[in-house]
């Protein structure tokens, strides 16, 4: 087991499969944009690491996988502005380090997995989800628009889904998540370790030059489309940076 320096990513080696650990159930797994950065290096360098063969990500506890970055955080320089920026940034090298890893990446949901962490978790190359896990993208309820979320959500299972789950903010169980394709596996609590890694080892035991061609050509057009999305959020931050400046 080796941890980061301030504990909250673990990481464990189980033969050839890397295992990844959010480390702060006490906040709901909600990542400090050090922790983000710290799962991309884990994954980044896991990813050029030839003794693994996958590389699974799960978290801390049983209640939440993810509840997505932490919003509350507070900079040290107290620019909330820029913390929104570096955030941002943190966050989509997150999502392109999943997306651009050539081994496979596999979410193991624990619990709960909302917002960033519901974008990890179906951007990942599978997903094996607790059968009392749920899945949300609910920045609405919380007056936040979701670019990137919608069209993640779009491009796995399609525009219908996306309306719905963005748009109510509602919480998807994991049996009908699995349903309409979100989830790869749902599997009782008890399984859900033996689940994972089973599905780990399968797609760890492919050719690793063709998974990855694969990969890169299954994903290049959520890649586009999140591409879009974050032009979209850029544009949005500047808008509302105006609006909140003085006459």
């Amino acid at each position: 087991m080796t941890t980061s320096p301030d504990n909250l990513v673990l990481s464990h080696r189980d033969g050839g499969l890397m295992w990844l650990t959010l480390n702060r159930a006490d906040k709901a797994n909600a990542m400090t944009v050090a922790m983000v950065e710290g799962l991309t290096t884990h994954i980044v360098q896991a990813g050029t690491d030839p003794t693994v063969q996958a590389i699974l990500l799960t978290g801390a506890g049983e209640r939440v996988f993810c509840a997505g970055v932490d919003v509350r955080e507070q900079p040290a320089d107290g620019d909330m502005a820029r913390q929104r920026e570096r955030r941002s940034h943190a966050l989509a090298a997150l999502q392109d380090a999943v997306l651009d890893t050539p081994k496979p990446v596999l979410v193991v949901l624990n619990g709960m997995a909302s917002g960033g962490g519901a974008m990890i978790a179906l951007l990942a190359d599978a997903c094996v989800a607790v059968d009392t896990a749920e899945v949300a993208l609910a920045e609405i309820d919380i007056g936040i628009a979701t670019f990137s979320g919608a069209s993640i959500v779009e491009a796995v299972c399609g525009l219908a889904h996306a309306r719905d789950l963005v748009q109510s903010g509602r919480r998807m169980p994991a049996p009908e998540a699995r349903h309409i394709g979100l989830v790869r596996a749902v599997a009782p609590r008890a399984e859900l370790v033996s689940a994972a890694t089973a599905l780990a080892t399968l797609l760890g035991s492919k050719k690793p030059t063709v998974f990855a061609d694969n990969k890169r050509w299954i994903n290049r057009r959520v890649k586009a489309a999140l591409a879009e999305a974050r032009q979209e959020h850029a544009r949005h931050r500047a808008h509302s940076a105006q609006q909140a400046s003085p006459a």
